[in-house]
């Protein structure tokens, strides 16, 4: 006894240790700025580099993807179970103005089993949104980039892709194929919205479908597909939406091309809406090098071709440029 008794605080000291090792917290965030020239182009021109307002025909300090500061726990309970948290911050890397919304990105909770799956509650990416951001090159950064507004064709929910209140599932991979599904309650502030996507990766195939609908008047729906050639990977996409009642449509030809540490990237986008003469045509262009797996440097194009008047004046070719350092942690 008296050589076990010491023993004990010991043995109660390695449970606690295994009980922290199976749970833990991760900081993660990315800070990428960009130094950006816009002409005075008229024609609307989805540049995801945080610009608001008019073109200024200026240079200016702009994020190439929107800085964010994130937190993300998972504690093991044992059986094939786990339990975790996922809290996203957004702000401007070049004022360090933070998002009024403090949480906005991502928000919520989740339970997963290894065999059945996971269940999440709270704010999240809309199920279709995880199809489009890999069908583009750019994954919705850069003023390269077709993002929201060509790969959604104008769709939006709570202001992005994003939907507060969410009740959502993700299925696990079964032979390549996998799922996730959500509903994200109104709450009496907007209707109810339901969303799903049906992915398939088979070595260097990817196929995806989804879609989201919010009331009768506002839905969206994608299909596409990629594959990997080696020295090659080019996209497809097809988007139908409603919004508002109005309908629109969407088609994204892409492609990227790694070259040792850089990596080029290609992308025509033509947005559809009905009424008339009022499509937009976006080119874009980039160029990306690895300084290491966390650093890059980058340089794109956008250039954006709208049909259509405005005061009686023909919409005029918008044209932005990059060249931002990005640093992912």
């Amino acid at each position: 006894m008296k050589h076990t008794k010491p023993l004990l605080p010991l043995a109660l000291l390695a449970l606690a240790g295994a009980a922290q090792a199976q749970s833990g917290v991760t900081i993660y965030g990315r800070l990428d700025l960009s130094i950006t020239k816009q002409n005075s182009g008229t024609s609307a021109l989805t540049a995801n580099n945080g610009r608001s307002g008019p073109a200024g025909n200026r240079w200016d300090l702009r994020h190439g993807s929107e800085n964010r500061l994130g937190f993300r726990g998972i504690e093991d309970l044992g059986g094939g179970l786990q339990a975790g948290f996922q809290i996203e911050h957004r702000f401007l890397g070049d004022t360090g103005v933070a998002d009024p919304v403090f949480w906005k990105a991502r928000s919520f909770v989740h339970l997963d089993s290894k065999e059945l799956g996971s269940v999440y509650l709270g704010r999240e990416y809309v199920p279709i949104f995880w199809p489009a951001l890999k069908l583009d090159p750019w994954g919705w950064d850069t003023v390269g980039s077709p993002s929201l507004n060509h790969q959604l064709a104008t769709y939006r929910i709570d202001g992005h892709a994003r939907a507060n209140n969410s009740v959502g599932y993700r299925s696990p991979t079964l032979h390549g194929f996998s799922s996730n599904v959500a509903v994200s309650a109104g709450e009496g502030v907007r209707d109810r919205s339901v969303g799903a996507n049906i992915e398939y990766t088979a070595g260097a195939l990817y196929l995806a479908a989804g879609f989201d609908r919010q009331a009768s008047n506002n839905r969206v729906a994608l299909i596409g597909g990629a594959y990997d050639f080696g020295f090659i990977r080019p996209r497809v996409s097809f988007t139908s939406a409603e919004v508002g009642g109005r309908a629109a449509k969407n088609l994204t030809l892409a492609a990227s091309m790694p070259v040792g540490n850089h990596l080029a990237r290609f992308a025509v986008a033509r947005l559809d809406p009905e009424g008339g003469n009022n499509n937009t045509t976006k080119l874009g262009v980039g160029y990306e090098h690895f300084l290491s797996k966390r650093t890059s440097v980058y340089s794109d194009l956008g250039s954006s071709k709208q049909q259509g008047t405005v005061a009686g004046k023909a919409l005029t070719r918008s044209t932005v440029v990059d060249f931002g350092l990005k640093h992912n942690f």
